[in-house]
């Protein structure tokens, strides 16, 4: 979900070159706009991300470099670390920070500190409760009656689960094909159901070549962000998991 969004994001910032940046000397805290993003993959590894934009945000919007005497950090059981600038082609920056950690209600702590003017130095989050992926697994291999049974722990937790199964078959012309499906879910049960026909891309398919599917889990929560920032934004924090399965074609 948030890497489409992102995705999307540059895609129309190529498209209208509208992207721009300044320093945050240029800028008050009360006209900025904060988007921090704590994830956790399942590698026991969570990566903190922060961009910070001058109003509203959105497509074209003005990226913030940090100017002199501003800094970014994170403060996570007890650990501070400084979050390192990252520029990308359209000029747009984003500051990130990794921890080798990422059990569940562990709060990280983001704070932006000003050499000048108002600081905010306490945008807030916890991260969800991670995933253990039990089915599917790499082994299985389904036919195209059959029904992906996906099973993770642990579940009964408050946040419902985003589950999104994707499949990718060779044609016969030898490019490939993608589908992709998301599962509605109404509470945390531990388990999903999708038949692989759902998911099964359209076109002339090569039956001698399994089609390889992948299953992607996420917990998302919304945190408190530091009320200084006078544009708002948001500060965000999710586990996601991923599991592998195949499936032949041409049964």
């Amino acid at each position: 979900m948030i890497l489409l969004r992102r995705f999307f994001f540059v895609l129309c910032c190529a498209a209208i070159s509208g992207c721009s940046n300044t320093s945050s000397e240029n800028v008050t805290t009360q006209g900025i706009n904060a988007d921090i993003d704590v994830v956790a993959d399942g590698s026991g590894m969570t990566v903190v991300t922060a961009r910070l934009e001058v109003g509203s945000g959105g497509i074209g919007r003005t990226s913030l470099e940090l100017g002199a005497g501003d800094n970014l950090t994170v403060m996570a059981n007890g650990i501070q670390k400084p979050m390192t600038e990252n520029s990308s082609v359209l000029g747009q920056f984003s500051y990130t920070a990794s921890f080798d950690f990422d059990d569940a209600d562990t709060t990280f702590t983001v704070s932006f500190s000003r050499a000048n003017g108002m600081s905010a130095p306490n945008s807030n989050v916890a991260l969800p409760d991670g995933f253990i992926v039990q089915s599917p697994t790499s082994n299985d291999v389904y036919r195209t009656s059959d029904s992906v049974q996906i099973v993770w722990a642990p579940a009964g937790t408050s946040i419902v689960p985003s589950v999104s199964v994707s499949l990718t078959c060779s044609l016969t012309s030898g490019l490939h094909i993608s589908a992709f499906e998301n599962v509605s879910l109404t509470s945390d049960t531990g388990v999903a159901v999708l038949p692989v026909a759902a998911v099964m891309p359209d076109g002339p398919l090569d039956t001698s070549k399994l089609c390889e599917g992948g299953v992607s889990l996420l917990r998302w929560r919304r945190g408190n962000l530091d009320p200084s920032y006078g544009e708002g934004g948001q500060i965000t924090a999710e586990q996601a998991e991923r599991a592998q399965f195949f499936v032949n074609p041409g049964l």
